[in-house]
């Protein structure tokens, strides 16, 4: 690996913000019932499936720079965890307050959903069975996805310090053997389980690629490999067969050129993930309330506004205090055993 390339000269900050922000024109569009064509809300596909990458691409570099699990643990769950809580108590006191479910059916949805088994429970009563999509918040099936990646990343590197690379390769093959099984079955748990982790896991694998042969990518070769991407997305896009298998890879190169080869954009914020769990509850919410204006224009900028303050605030808030906890944990576990 590069030891020039650190988090200051890169772009994966903004990119996470844009692709969060992409999740929500796309998601605007279809809960609002706007149905609007323009190619600009219809990315949240690309946008998932490149956070997803992003992901494999960080972790496994936080992970080789400290290999200690506990810590890598610690970190891990205070970035994640505190604000994914808090926002699971709040969307359960409103189906408490607001929804005909019973006990049972309220517990089931706090239980399936604190442990990030969403796919268990994605609503409690039929509060919103009406909408476009029945649940509160249907931007949380990524959530699970990340803790598996997360959980199984120290042991998946142990074998890579000991076998190489090719544990990664067998890996990916895995994942995309398990995308063809799942697509041959009934149509409903089809769709169902392609949004699990074995699925996604080439998505994290391609991410892992990049970091690992980083050093074989530069400014001769990323414009035919940016391009390559680009022309096989869109001429085999709806190919299974190509989705399947070479899409990660593809992807992964439109991934790298726009962390490390254009130009870099400084950003000293970094709401992506309150943005993106927070845009589907606020949209949800103003519509069973009925405070979403008619007009589009009026409804697009009163929602993006309101997930844009309280993504903020999300951070400033909760995100940092809970990362700096972690921190502090990790320090004086150091110190004590000093």
């Amino acid at each position: 690996m590069n030891k020039n390339m650190t988090h200051y000269n890169n772009n994966f900050d903004i990119l996470r913000l844009m692709l969060s922000i992409s999740v929500f024109f796309a998601h605007w569009n279809v809960l609002t019932w706007q149905n609007l064509s323009n190619p600009i809300f219809h990315m949240s596909g690309y946008a998932v499936d490149m956070f997803f990458i992003v992901s494999g691409f960080l972790i496994f570099w936080s992970f080789e720079n400290n290999q200690k699990i506990k810590e890598f643990y610690t970190k891990r769950f205070f970035r994640i965890f505190p604000l994914y809580g808090i926002l699971i108590v709040l969307q359960t006191l409103f189906f408490i307050f607001y929804s005909n479910a019973g006990v049972y059916e309220l517990l089931k949805y706090f239980v399936s959903n604190i442990v990030f088994l969403n796919f268990l429970s994605h609503s409690a009563g039929t509060i919103f069975s009406q909408f476009y999509v029945d649940a509160i918040n249907g931007s949380l099936w990524t959530l699970k996805n990340e803790v598996m990646f997360y959980a199984i990343l120290p042991f998946a590197y142990m074998l890579y310090r000991k076998f190489g690379y090719k544990v990664f390769i067998l890996l990916y093959i895995l994942s995309i053997l398990y995308m063809f099984v799942v697509s041959s079955m009934n149509s409903h748990i089809s769709q169902m389980l392609i949004l699990q982790f074995p699925a996604q896991g080439r998505l994290f694998l391609a991410g892992i690629f990049l970091y690992i042969f980083f050093d074989k990518i530069n400014k001769k070769n990323i414009y035919w490999l940016l391009i390559i991407g680009v022309v096989s997305i869109v001429v085999f896009d709806g190919n299974n067969y190509f989705r399947f298998s070479i899409y990660p890879i593809m992807l992964s190169f439109i991934v790298i050129y726009l962390t490390y080869f254009v130009k870099k954009i400084k950003i000293n914020f970094d709401f992506s993930y309150s943005f993106y769990i927070l845009h589907f509850p606020v949209i949800q919410l103003a519509l069973y309330f009925d405070m979403n204006p008619t007009n589009p224009i009026l409804s697009f900028i009163g929602l993006f506004s309101t997930v844009l303050i309280l993504s903020y605030f999300s951070e400033k808030y909760i995100e940092k205090k809970f990362i700096q906890l972690g921190k502090n944990i990790i320090q004086r576990n150091k110190s004590a055993a000093n």
